[in-house]
């Protein structure tokens, strides 16, 4: 029998999604800007537009496993929900405060609904 699942998990999971279509979105201007402009180095610029692909897959995959009610799934969440906050620091630090305070306030809220008590039961 499936149940529905319960509200945080299925926030954590809706803004999990959301952060990997953005993540697919960054890569695609990242790989527009490294074809059409002059970037100093074409292939640290390819590298870094791979890298978010990855990065927005291991998203998107870790949403389907918490769909699924993958305990195994919440911890490398959480991990990159903390290493987006850092990132969102760093951007604040520098003078981009417009990208980074939702960069810090998502990850924050991920992590969030992942740690809620209910969230917490339905992967047992």
């Amino acid at each position: 029998m499936v149940t529905e699942l319960p509200g945080p998990l299925r926030g954590a999971v809706w803004l999990l999604g959301t952060e990997a279509l953005a993540a697919a979105a960054v890569a695609g201007l990242l790989v527009y800007q490294a074809v059409t402009g002059e970037p100093a180095d074409v292939g640290a610029a390819l590298s870094l537009a791979g890298f978010t692909v990855v990065i927005g897959a291991a998203l998107a995959g870790l949403a389907v496993a918490l769909t699924r009610r993958s305990a195994r799934a919440r911890a490398p969440a959480i991990v990159l929900q903390l290493l987006a906050v850092m990132l969102a620091v760093v951007l604040i630090t520098g003078g981009a405060a417009g990208f980074g305070a939702p960069v810090a306030v998502l990850g924050v809220a991920v992590a969030t609904l992942l740690l809620a008590p209910s969230t917490t039961e339905a992967l047992r």
